[in-house]
């Protein structure tokens, strides 16, 4: 697996969890903290997956 693949994963295992997460705690039920955790894994993935993209100037 290229590190491109990784990244691109590692978003799509992110935002699983978070569904995950949100679709067992419907109407905002739930632990705060968790569910901003989540939002933030998400968004770290997503931007790594950018610098990469404009290191390797595939953007």
């Amino acid at each position: 697996m290229t590190e491109l693949e990784k990244l691109e994963h590692a978003i799509v295992e992110a935002e699983e969890r978070k569904r995950e997460y949100i679709k067992s705690n419907p109407a905002g039920e739930g632990d705060k903290a968790t569910k901003v955790a989540l939002y933030t894994e998400v968004e770290q993935a997503r931007k790594a997956l950018r610098a990469y993209k404009i290191q390797h100037n595939l953007i």
